[in-house]
């Protein structure tokens, strides 16, 4: 009140603004000494020039995770509704009124992004913490979104909790398409009980240097609430720099909207796994099938993006044609030879959410499905990925109805949001499927997964549709890559071309077109 009668001529918000900033600075103080007497470094074991590194880090901790929760706290006129999806879309003057720059100046040529989404999830907020401090977790909690992730713990929290716990992380973020560049992310995690039953969680950018590859994020993450039932309530947070040349124009209203790589899309991914239920099969089937679906749908997306730990050798990549990529290839049945990948984005006219309903038709599988239409026309068995019945996001084993025996059978991995699509399977034969049913370890099964991306296009000039990438796995045994054939490659080619062709005649059946 006595900064108002000061300068009556600022707005409420302003002086809110001010006040809560003479506050903070002196919390800051008093965590920054706290923090130093509880977490203090051994300059011994750690050597002195990784204590001088992790003070630094340890310096702009408490400033990201007040800038975190300001952001997470305040609602209009800092935030405003999303035109695109359910999220929030941050007012940039404004913050940069209020909030002086965490990380310094913006990189010249980039430009900002910033999002807010909420959502409940199913989870004890202490167990979200540390799936969160875990890597591997954290990559299988968004399913899709994360290739390759790597940390070095600094510190693991006090007195057996999280609180005050610090990460070093690098990471890949991605949009499954061949089209957009993976964002590559160094980043500081650091975690804060901030009272009982209120966690927050910021990362931030370090060791950005001048490489434009990199995104920088500025202090982005989580707010959770713990909630009576023993669910969390999470307000995400996502803020990043990046240079939108790296974009390409197809995708570049995808990202600015933040549907790409904003908080909607973490909140939507992490819904969806947590969510994930399946009344009628026992528990051992389920986790098995879950299992091996995640493999797989992690196997097609690091492919695309090429994310994964396997060394792929480009074959071709042609403009306007997809991009052919071979590697080595071993099972744990003996199985050796090439496996060549095939992936292709292309823009079709219809809603994403409308055209995966229409894939998921078994009817109308024999108009796209090139390879697999005769072997999938029914559920054999079936589990839901949500509770709610209106969805058609599943994990399914699907066989032929004809009525004579098949000795292959497809798994298929299903999803849907409103950030986006994504439809994977693969041929499996009856002992597979046999294995996964009774629980049996899934781990050796080989996979070629075929899959489906598709996200929503946002075109400058207004005009909408889907960009939809398309991704194909073929093997050739006993074959070597230096033995691969015009006509291997040709293949491959007719299966994309062949497969754009039946999209859009899916949702145009007057469209005769091809890629």
């Amino acid at each position: 009140m006595k900064e108002f009668l000061k300068n009556p001529h600022k707005s409420i918000f302003e002086h809110k603004i001010c006040i809560e900033n003479a506050r903070l600075k002196e919390k800051i103080r008093a965590m920054t000494i706290q923090y130093n007497q509880s977490y203090g470094l051994n300059e011994t074991r750690m050597g002195i020039d990784m204590a001088i590194q992790t003070k630094s880090y340890l310096k702009l901790a408490p400033y990201a995770m007040d800038e975190l929760f300001k952001l997470g706290a305040l609602n209009d006129p800092l935030w405003n509704k999303s035109t695109h999806g359910q999220g929030e879309t941050l007012d940039f003057k404004l913050y940069e009124w209020a909030f002086p720059p965490c990380l310094g100046p913006k990189p010249h040529g980039f430009v900002s992004e910033a999002s807010r989404a909420k959502g409940v999830i199913p989870m004890a907020t202490s167990d979200f913490v540390e799936a969160l401090f875990n890597a591997d977790r954290w990559r299988d909690m968004f399913g899709g979104m994360i290739g390759r992730c790597t940390t070095k713990v600094i510190s693991n929290g006090a007195r057996g909790s999280r609180n005050g716990a610090l990460l070093l992380m690098k990471a890949e973020i991605q949009v499954i398409s061949s089209f957009m560049p993976v964002r590559v992310l160094n980043f500081i995690r650091y975690v804060n009980k901030h009272a009982e039953g209120l966690w927050v969680v910021v990362d931030y950018s370090v060791d950005f240097g001048t490489d434009r590859r990199l995104t920088r994020r500025c202090p982005s993450g989580c707010i959770l609430q713990s909630m009576p039932n023993g669910f969390t309530k999470v307000t995400w947070i996502e803020h990043t720099e990046y240079d939108e040349q790296l974009i390409h124009e197809n995708y570049r209203g995808l990202i600015r909207s933040g549907v790409g790589f904003g908080a909607q899309r973490w909140v939507s991914a992490l819904l969806g796994q947590c969510k994930c239920i399946a009344p009628n099969l026992f528990e051992s089937t389920t986790r098995c099938l879950r299992s091996l679906a995640q493999r797989m749908r992690r196997m097609f997306c690091a492919t695309v993006c090429l994310t994964g730990w396997e060394r792929w050798n480009l074959v071709a990549n042609v403009p306007g044609r997809p991009r052919i990529m071979a590697r080595m290839y071993n099972d744990f049945q003996g199985v050796s030879g090439v496996v060549m990948s095939a992936t292709h984005s292309v823009w079709i006219a219809a809603n994403h959410r409308h055209l995966f309903e229409m894939m998921l038709i078994k009817d109308l599988r024999s108009v796209w499905d090139v390879l697999c239409h005769t072997i999938a026309t029914r559920d054999m068995y079936s589990f839901p990925l949500s509770q709610d019945e209106a969805n058609f996001n599943c994990v399914s084993i699907l066989d032929s109805n004809a009525g004579v025996y098949q000795p292959l059978m497809v798994l298929q991995e299903a999803s849907s949001d409103t950030t986006g699509s994504l439809i994977v399977y693969a041929i499996v034969d009856t002992p597979t499927v046999a294995l996964v049913m009774q629980g049996g370890d899934s781990s050796r099964v080989g996979l070629l997964p075929i899959g489906f991306s598709i996200v929503p296009y946002h075109g400058e000039s207004g005009e909408s549709g889907s960009m939809v990438t398309v991704g194909f796995h073929r093997l050739l045994r006993n074959q070597v890559i230096s033995n691969i054939t015009v006509e291997n490659i040709n293949t491959l080619n007719r299966l994309v071309a062949e497969t754009v062709r039946g999209l859009k005649m899916l949702v145009d059946p007057l469209n005769e077109e091809g890629m």
